[in-house]
């Protein structure tokens, strides 16, 4: 589950980074794949540096209140979380629903990525009230989107 949740926010920070103030650089790209090439191996510890490089350009390149940038902090979630370093994980996850909050407001949809993200690290932290929350706030959200679809 955890390697097809990092294939999946690879794809969307592909996907992201193909916005033109990307374009003028390949550098991330290359972090980004090495990273995503190391994860899929099994080498979480050492995909690590390559999604920090990742970040760290993206945050020189388009700051750090991008969309982007949300995707990249994910990513480097995920390797923390694959390594079962939650504690380090957490704040990644936190600062991408801070983004996303910040860009799309709390009740938007693209927050319940995020939401469910922190879930699942509170859970693991044994923050089992916290993580309530965030799944509670994920599903409110959710309806709130499906109603509003229908």
């Amino acid at each position: 589950m955890i390697i097809s949740r990092f294939a999946a926010l690879y794809t969307a920070a592909i996907v992201l980074f193909s916005s033109p103030a990307f374009a003028a650089s390949t550098s991330y790209e290359d972090a980004l794949k090495s990273s995503s090439e190391l994860y899929e191996k099994g080498q979480f510890q050492e995909a690590i540096p390559f999604a920090k490089q990742a970040l760290a350009l993206a945050e020189q390149e388009v700051g750090t209140d991008d969309v982007a940038f949300a995707g990249l902090l994910d990513n480097l979630a995920a390797l923390y979380e694959a390594e079962l370093r939650y504690v380090e994980a957490k704040p990644h996850y936190q600062r991408a629903l801070d983004i996303r909050v910040k860009i799309y407001g709390a009740k938007h949809p693209e927050v319940v990525k995020s939401l469910i993200n922190l879930a699942l690290i509170y859970d693991a932290l044994g923050d089992y009230r916290t993580a309530v929350k965030m799944d509670a706030r994920a599903i409110e959200i959710i309806e709130i989107s499906t109603l509003q679809g229908a």
